[in-house]
């Protein structure tokens, strides 16, 4: 009996040296950046035109959008102690989310100034394509 605990233990502890000896991958923001426009425009048939029209746009969008994010997990963070805090909280965070699809709404008109709508339906899901297959790489790396 005692060889087999002492057995198990040092396989847990060779498990977990091993674990803690592979180095995690880097993450490179302009890397993912790049990766995810070059898949957005394969998936969407976009020219390279309308890409180079587009991406900055949608990079506008982007970065008016991780604002309101922010802000929104900010009011997440805690829990106020009364009834009248959590209500307020909460009709903030709903604010937030009418703001964020307004944000959507006002540069998907523009989008469709640059590409037909038929593209931008197609630069929506590879958006979420994309975004769903770098969630399942992520968890492939840790384990």
């Amino acid at each position: 009996m005692k060889k087999t605990v002492i057995t198990l233990l040092l396989f847990l502890a060779t498990l977990t040296v091993a674990a803690q000896g592979r180095p995690r991958p880097h993450f490179d923001p302009a890397k993912f950046k790049a990766d995810m426009e070059q898949f957005i425009t394969v998936e969407a048939c976009l020219t390279p035109s309308e890409a180079a029209a587009l991406f900055p746009l949608y990079d506008e969008m982007k970065k008016e959008m991780r604002g309101l994010f922010d802000k929104e997990r900010k009011l997440k963070q805690f829990k106020p102690c009364d009834e009248k805090g959590c209500k307020e909280v909460i009709a903030q965070m709903d604010q937030l989310e009418v703001e964020m699809k307004q944000v959507q709404m006002n540069y998907h008109t523009r989008f469709l100034t640059i590409i037909s709508a038929s593209k931008l339906f197609d630069v929506i899901a590879a958006e979420e394509k994309f975004h769903k297959n770098a969630v399942r790489r992520a968890a492939h790396n840790r384990r």
